[in-house]
Protein backbone atom coordinates (compact mmCIF):
# COMPACT_ATOMS: atom_id res chain seq x y z
CA UNK A 1 0.00 0.00 0.00
CA UNK A 2 1.31 3.72 -0.65
CA UNK A 3 0.61 5.99 1.75
CA UNK A 4 1.00 10.01 0.92
CA UNK A 5 1.74 12.01 4.49
CA UNK A 6 1.87 15.74 4.58
CA UNK A 7 2.73 17.08 7.64
CA UNK A 8 5.02 19.90 9.24
CA UNK A 9 8.11 18.74 8.95
CA UNK A 10 10.81 21.54 7.47
CA UNK A 11 11.76 23.77 10.59
CA UNK A 12 14.01 23.49 12.80
CA UNK A 13 11.49 23.12 15.77
CA UNK A 14 12.17 19.64 17.80
CA UNK A 15 8.52 18.69 18.26
CA UNK A 16 7.31 19.12 14.80
CA UNK A 17 10.62 17.09 13.71
CA UNK A 18 9.98 14.48 15.56
CA UNK A 19 6.48 14.06 15.74
CA UNK A 20 6.77 13.65 11.88
CA UNK A 21 9.50 11.00 12.41
CA UNK A 22 7.09 9.14 14.62
CA UNK A 23 3.74 9.83 12.22
CA UNK A 24 5.74 7.65 9.31
CA UNK A 25 7.56 5.19 12.01
CA UNK A 26 3.90 4.37 12.78
CA UNK A 27 2.17 4.89 9.66
CA UNK A 28 5.01 2.00 7.93
CA UNK A 29 3.22 -0.84 9.57
CA UNK A 30 0.63 -0.43 7.26
CA UNK A 31 2.48 0.18 4.16
CA UNK A 32 5.19 2.30 1.80
CA UNK A 33 5.47 6.29 3.37
CA UNK A 34 6.23 9.29 0.89
CA UNK A 35 6.54 12.53 3.32
CA UNK A 36 4.93 14.83 0.67
CA UNK A 37 8.02 17.37 0.45
CA UNK A 38 5.55 20.84 0.55
CA UNK A 39 6.93 23.88 0.14
CA UNK A 40 5.08 26.20 3.00
CA UNK A 41 7.26 28.82 2.26
CA UNK A 42 5.97 30.03 5.71
CA UNK A 43 7.56 27.47 7.46
CA UNK A 44 10.53 26.02 4.97
CA UNK A 45 11.51 29.46 5.76
CA UNK A 46 12.50 28.61 9.24
CA UNK A 47 15.43 25.66 8.13
CA UNK A 48 16.81 28.80 6.12
CA UNK A 49 20.69 29.48 7.11
CA UNK A 50 19.85 33.02 6.95
CA UNK A 51 16.40 34.06 8.24
CA UNK A 52 14.69 37.14 7.84
CA UNK A 53 11.22 38.98 6.58
CA UNK A 54 10.59 42.93 6.07
CA UNK A 55 9.35 43.53 9.07
CA UNK A 56 11.72 45.54 12.70
CA UNK A 57 11.29 41.80 14.28
CA UNK A 58 12.63 40.16 10.64
CA UNK A 59 16.00 42.52 11.04
CA UNK A 60 16.92 41.69 14.63
CA UNK A 61 16.10 37.78 13.34
CA UNK A 62 18.67 38.16 10.59
CA UNK A 63 20.81 39.97 13.09
CA UNK A 64 20.95 37.33 15.88
CA UNK A 65 21.25 34.99 12.95
CA UNK A 66 24.59 36.70 11.78
CA UNK A 67 26.08 36.87 15.34
CA UNK A 68 25.14 33.39 15.81
CA UNK A 69 26.28 32.00 12.61
CA UNK A 70 28.32 28.72 13.67
CA UNK A 71 25.47 27.31 15.90
CA UNK A 72 22.77 28.11 13.52
CA UNK A 73 25.00 26.73 10.81
CA UNK A 74 25.31 23.62 12.90
CA UNK A 75 21.51 23.41 13.91
CA UNK A 76 20.35 23.49 10.32
CA UNK A 77 22.78 21.36 8.95
CA UNK A 78 21.86 18.25 11.63
CA UNK A 79 18.02 18.94 10.80
CA UNK A 80 18.70 18.87 7.06
CA UNK A 81 20.96 15.58 7.42
CA UNK A 82 17.84 14.06 9.97
CA UNK A 83 15.28 15.16 7.07
CA UNK A 84 17.50 13.39 4.44
CA UNK A 85 18.14 10.31 6.40
CA UNK A 86 14.89 9.65 8.62
CA UNK A 87 12.26 10.56 5.30
CA UNK A 88 11.15 9.13 2.25
CA UNK A 89 10.70 12.47 0.63
CA UNK A 90 8.72 13.20 -2.38
CA UNK A 91 10.34 15.94 -5.04
CA UNK A 92 10.12 19.51 -3.46
CA UNK A 93 6.48 20.48 -4.52
CA UNK A 94 4.17 23.49 -4.52
CA UNK A 95 0.72 24.25 -3.87
CA UNK A 96 0.51 24.25 -7.24
CA UNK A 97 2.17 21.54 -8.37
CA UNK A 98 -0.11 19.26 -5.80
CA UNK A 99 -3.09 20.21 -7.13
CA UNK A 100 -1.42 19.26 -10.31
CA UNK A 101 -1.43 15.59 -9.31
CA UNK A 102 2.47 15.77 -9.51
CA UNK A 103 3.12 13.87 -6.20
CA UNK A 104 1.84 10.73 -8.11
CA UNK A 105 -0.54 8.17 -7.34
CA UNK A 106 -1.00 6.88 -3.59
CA UNK A 107 -3.61 4.64 -2.09
CA UNK A 108 -4.41 6.65 0.94
CA UNK A 109 -3.40 10.31 1.87
CA UNK A 110 -2.92 11.19 5.41
CA UNK A 111 -2.42 14.69 6.94
CA UNK A 112 -1.18 14.97 10.51
CA UNK A 113 -0.12 15.67 13.05
CA UNK A 114 1.26 18.81 14.73
CA UNK A 115 -0.81 22.39 14.35
CA UNK A 116 -1.52 22.08 10.74
CA UNK A 117 -5.02 23.09 10.61
CA UNK A 118 -4.17 26.12 12.96
CA UNK A 119 -4.03 29.38 10.25
CA UNK A 120 -1.52 31.29 13.06
CA UNK A 121 1.12 28.66 12.53
CA UNK A 122 0.90 27.63 8.50
CA UNK A 123 0.54 30.83 6.98
CA UNK A 124 1.70 34.40 7.29
CA UNK A 125 -1.87 36.07 7.20
CA UNK A 126 -3.70 33.40 9.13
CA UNK A 127 -5.75 31.76 6.43
CA UNK A 128 -6.46 27.81 6.37
CA UNK A 129 -4.21 26.13 3.69
CA UNK A 130 -6.14 23.56 1.82
CA UNK A 131 -3.36 21.78 0.87
CA UNK A 132 -3.20 20.28 4.97
CA UNK A 133 -6.52 19.03 4.31
CA UNK A 134 -5.69 17.07 1.40
CA UNK A 135 -7.41 18.93 -1.52
CA UNK A 136 -4.84 17.91 -3.93
CA UNK A 137 -5.47 13.81 -3.76
CA UNK A 138 -7.22 12.59 -6.99
CA UNK A 139 -10.77 12.32 -6.82
CA UNK A 140 -12.49 9.93 -5.12
CA UNK A 141 -9.07 9.05 -2.68
CA UNK A 142 -8.98 7.58 0.34
CA UNK A 143 -8.23 10.53 2.91
CA UNK A 144 -7.33 10.00 6.79
CA UNK A 145 -6.39 12.94 9.44
CA UNK A 146 -4.35 11.87 12.12
CA UNK A 147 -3.66 13.81 15.77
CA UNK A 148 -4.03 17.10 13.10
CA UNK A 149 -4.33 19.95 15.51
CA UNK A 150 -6.20 23.35 15.46
CA UNK A 151 -4.44 24.74 18.38
CA UNK A 152 -5.93 27.31 20.30
CA UNK A 153 -7.17 29.25 17.00
CA UNK A 154 -10.95 30.39 17.07
CA UNK A 155 -12.59 29.88 13.52
CA UNK A 156 -15.38 32.41 12.65
CA UNK A 157 -19.02 31.10 11.26
CA UNK A 158 -17.25 31.53 7.71
CA UNK A 159 -14.36 29.43 8.63
CA UNK A 160 -16.11 26.84 10.38
CA UNK A 161 -18.23 26.08 6.75
CA UNK A 162 -14.84 26.46 5.13
CA UNK A 163 -14.09 23.54 7.73
CA UNK A 164 -17.60 21.60 6.84
CA UNK A 165 -16.31 21.95 2.61
CA UNK A 166 -12.71 20.75 3.08
CA UNK A 167 -13.47 17.46 5.95
CA UNK A 168 -16.62 16.65 4.34
CA UNK A 169 -14.94 13.19 2.13
CA UNK A 170 -12.79 12.74 4.59
CA UNK A 171 -12.89 8.33 5.14
CA UNK A 172 -11.86 8.64 8.91
CA UNK A 173 -11.26 12.31 11.20
CA UNK A 174 -8.83 12.06 14.51
CA UNK A 175 -7.79 15.34 16.19
CA UNK A 176 -5.42 15.95 18.90
CA UNK A 177 -7.53 18.04 21.45
CA UNK A 178 -10.35 18.51 23.09
CA UNK A 179 -11.53 21.70 21.65
CA UNK A 180 -10.88 20.44 18.31
CA UNK A 181 -12.82 17.76 18.46
CA UNK A 182 -15.70 20.01 20.09
CA UNK A 183 -15.74 21.65 16.94
CA UNK A 184 -16.19 19.53 14.53
CA UNK A 185 -18.60 17.39 16.59
CA UNK A 186 -20.85 20.61 15.94
CA UNK A 187 -19.87 21.06 12.21
CA UNK A 188 -20.59 17.26 11.66
CA UNK A 189 -22.81 16.40 13.87
CA UNK A 190 -23.57 12.94 11.91
CA UNK A 191 -19.80 12.16 11.61
CA UNK A 192 -17.67 10.24 14.47
CA UNK A 193 -14.76 12.43 15.35
CA UNK A 194 -11.83 10.85 17.27
CA UNK A 195 -9.34 12.56 19.60
CA UNK A 196 -6.06 10.73 19.84
CA UNK A 197 -2.75 11.31 21.27
CA UNK A 198 0.20 13.22 19.11
CA UNK A 199 2.51 10.71 17.19
CA UNK A 200 5.52 11.28 19.89
CA UNK A 201 3.17 9.62 22.67
CA UNK A 202 2.39 6.63 20.31
CA UNK A 203 6.47 5.73 20.30
CA UNK A 204 7.30 4.59 24.05
CA UNK A 205 10.24 5.36 25.74
CA UNK A 206 12.23 2.16 25.16
CA UNK A 207 10.73 2.74 21.50
CA UNK A 208 12.72 6.04 21.04
CA UNK A 209 15.85 4.89 22.57
CA UNK A 210 15.94 2.27 20.32
CA UNK A 211 15.38 4.27 17.56
CA UNK A 212 18.10 6.14 17.81
CA UNK A 213 20.26 3.45 19.95
CA UNK A 214 20.57 5.72 23.16
CA UNK A 215 21.77 3.98 26.19
CA UNK A 216 19.23 3.56 29.14
CA UNK A 217 21.96 4.00 31.87
CA UNK A 218 22.69 7.97 32.42
CA UNK A 219 25.93 9.14 31.08
CA UNK A 220 26.41 12.12 32.81
CA UNK A 221 25.62 13.31 36.61
CA UNK A 222 22.21 14.30 37.22
CA UNK A 223 21.00 18.01 35.57
CA UNK A 224 17.99 19.64 35.29
CA UNK A 225 16.57 20.20 31.84
CA UNK A 226 15.31 23.59 30.40
CA UNK A 227 13.21 23.61 26.88
CA UNK A 228 11.63 27.14 26.44
CA UNK A 229 10.83 28.81 23.45
CA UNK A 230 9.97 32.17 24.23
CA UNK A 231 12.01 32.24 27.59
CA UNK A 232 9.71 33.71 29.67
CA UNK A 233 10.03 35.49 32.97
CA UNK A 234 8.13 32.88 34.81
CA UNK A 235 10.65 30.31 33.05
CA UNK A 236 13.52 32.43 33.91
CA UNK A 237 12.45 32.73 37.88
CA UNK A 238 11.43 28.53 37.48
CA UNK A 239 15.04 27.88 36.59
CA UNK A 240 16.44 29.89 39.75
CA UNK A 241 14.09 28.67 42.02
CA UNK A 242 14.32 24.84 41.25
CA UNK A 243 18.31 25.42 40.58
CA UNK A 244 18.50 26.29 44.21
CA UNK A 245 15.55 24.09 45.53
CA UNK A 246 17.36 20.19 43.52
CA UNK A 247 21.09 21.75 43.88
CA UNK A 248 21.77 20.30 40.45
CA UNK A 249 23.08 21.72 37.38
CA UNK A 250 21.38 23.25 34.57
CA UNK A 251 21.24 22.74 30.71
CA UNK A 252 19.07 24.43 28.30
CA UNK A 253 18.32 23.10 24.42
CA UNK A 254 18.47 26.60 23.56
CA UNK A 255 19.35 28.22 19.82
CA UNK A 256 19.34 32.12 21.14
CA UNK A 257 22.77 33.59 21.06
CA UNK A 258 22.52 34.48 24.82
CA UNK A 259 22.55 32.18 27.40
CA UNK A 260 19.41 32.47 30.00
CA UNK A 261 21.08 33.78 33.50
CA UNK A 262 21.80 30.64 36.22
CA UNK A 263 22.00 27.89 33.18
CA UNK A 264 25.63 26.36 33.14
CA UNK A 265 24.80 25.04 29.95
CA UNK A 266 23.48 26.07 27.06
CA UNK A 267 22.88 23.52 23.89
CA UNK A 268 22.63 25.57 21.02
CA UNK A 269 22.96 23.26 17.84
CA UNK A 270 21.31 20.43 18.97
CA UNK A 271 20.15 17.83 16.46
CA UNK A 272 16.91 15.38 16.86
CA UNK A 273 18.80 12.88 18.44
CA UNK A 274 20.92 14.74 21.05
CA UNK A 275 17.57 15.96 21.88
CA UNK A 276 15.59 12.85 22.17
CA UNK A 277 19.26 12.05 24.58
CA UNK A 278 19.28 14.89 26.74
CA UNK A 279 15.35 14.27 27.61
CA UNK A 280 16.02 10.85 28.52
CA UNK A 281 19.08 11.21 30.94
CA UNK A 282 17.43 14.58 32.48
CA UNK A 283 16.49 14.44 36.38
CA UNK A 284 13.66 17.08 36.31
CA UNK A 285 12.69 19.51 33.11
CA UNK A 286 11.34 22.82 33.17
CA UNK A 287 9.50 23.20 29.78
CA UNK A 288 6.49 25.45 28.06
CA UNK A 289 6.48 23.35 25.29
CA UNK A 290 3.72 21.14 24.57
CA UNK A 291 6.26 18.13 22.79
CA UNK A 292 8.49 19.21 25.95
CA UNK A 293 5.97 17.91 28.29
CA UNK A 294 4.91 14.83 25.70
CA UNK A 295 8.19 13.93 26.22
CA UNK A 296 8.69 14.38 29.81
CA UNK A 297 5.72 12.69 30.94
CA UNK A 298 7.00 9.47 28.20
CA UNK A 299 10.11 9.07 29.05
CA UNK A 300 8.20 9.44 33.00
CA UNK A 301 11.06 12.60 34.26
CA UNK A 302 9.57 14.90 36.86
CA UNK A 303 8.99 18.34 35.25
CA UNK A 304 7.03 21.37 35.47
CA UNK A 305 5.05 23.27 32.63
CA UNK A 306 5.00 26.76 32.94
CA UNK A 307 2.82 27.82 29.65
CA UNK A 308 3.71 30.81 27.98
CA UNK A 309 0.33 31.96 27.78
CA UNK A 310 -3.13 31.66 30.19
CA UNK A 311 -5.04 29.36 26.74
CA UNK A 312 -2.49 26.35 27.26
CA UNK A 313 -5.18 24.30 25.86
CA UNK A 314 -3.27 21.61 24.48
CA UNK A 315 -0.42 21.12 27.69
CA UNK A 316 -4.36 20.88 29.89
CA UNK A 317 -5.62 18.85 27.69
CA UNK A 318 -2.89 16.13 27.73
CA UNK A 319 -2.21 16.21 31.48
CA UNK A 320 -5.80 16.43 32.75
CA UNK A 321 -6.27 13.02 30.56
CA UNK A 322 -3.13 11.59 32.28
CA UNK A 323 -4.19 13.08 36.14
CA UNK A 324 -1.15 15.35 36.03
CA UNK A 325 -3.10 19.02 35.38
CA UNK A 326 -1.31 19.82 39.19
CA UNK A 327 2.12 20.06 37.03
CA UNK A 328 1.06 23.03 34.94
CA UNK A 329 1.76 26.25 36.84
CA UNK A 330 1.12 29.51 35.74
CA UNK A 331 2.38 31.84 38.94
CA UNK A 332 5.52 31.78 40.56
CA UNK A 333 3.72 30.89 44.07
CA UNK A 334 2.81 27.47 42.73
CA UNK A 335 6.40 26.86 42.23
CA UNK A 336 6.53 25.95 46.27
CA UNK A 337 3.73 23.28 45.74
CA UNK A 338 5.10 21.52 42.93
CA UNK A 339 6.56 18.68 44.00
CA UNK A 340 10.32 17.36 42.35
CA UNK A 341 9.15 13.52 42.60
CA UNK A 342 6.77 11.97 40.50
CA UNK A 343 4.91 8.45 40.93
CA UNK A 344 4.20 7.52 37.56
CA UNK A 345 2.20 4.34 37.86
CA UNK A 346 -1.12 5.56 37.14
CA UNK A 347 -0.20 8.01 34.24
CA UNK A 348 1.82 5.41 33.37
CA UNK A 349 -1.23 3.36 32.83
CA UNK A 350 -3.04 6.13 31.35
CA UNK A 351 -0.51 7.01 28.88
CA UNK A 352 -0.69 3.17 27.49
CA UNK A 353 -4.31 3.07 26.87
CA UNK A 354 -4.01 6.35 25.51
CA UNK A 355 -1.90 4.82 22.61
CA UNK A 356 -3.96 1.93 22.54
CA UNK A 357 -6.99 3.79 21.68
CA UNK A 358 -5.19 5.87 19.53
CA UNK A 359 -3.21 2.95 17.37
CA UNK A 360 -6.45 0.96 17.11
CA UNK A 361 -8.31 4.32 15.36
CA UNK A 362 -5.48 3.97 12.76
CA UNK A 363 -6.32 0.06 12.71
CA UNK A 364 -9.94 0.88 12.41
CA UNK A 365 -9.15 3.07 9.91
CA UNK A 366 -6.82 0.96 7.29
CA UNK A 367 -8.60 -2.38 7.78
CA UNK A 368 -12.03 -0.35 6.68
CA UNK A 369 -10.33 0.75 3.30
CA UNK A 370 -11.74 -1.93 1.51
CA UNK A 371 -15.14 -1.27 2.51
CA UNK A 372 -14.78 2.37 1.75
CA UNK A 373 -13.75 1.94 -1.71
Amino acid sequence: MKIALITIHKVTNYGAILQAFATTKVLSRYGEVKTLDYQNKYLTSHLHLMRFKPSVKGIKMLIHDILNFQNRSRLTSKFNKFIREQFDLSVALTSEELIMGNAGYFDVYICGSDQIWNPKIISPTNTIDPIYFLTFAREGAIKISYASSMGNYSFSDIEQQELRQLLQNFHSISIREKEGKNLLDMVFPDKEIRQVVDPTLLLSRTDWLTTFQITDTPLQKPYILIYSVPRTQLIRRAITFFKEKLKLPVIAIDKMLIPMKNVDQSVRSAGPREFINLYANASFVITDSFHGTCFSVNFETPFICIPATIKANRQEGLLAALGLKDRIVYEESGFDCLSTHLDYREPREKLKKLRQDSLDYLNDAFSSLEEFK
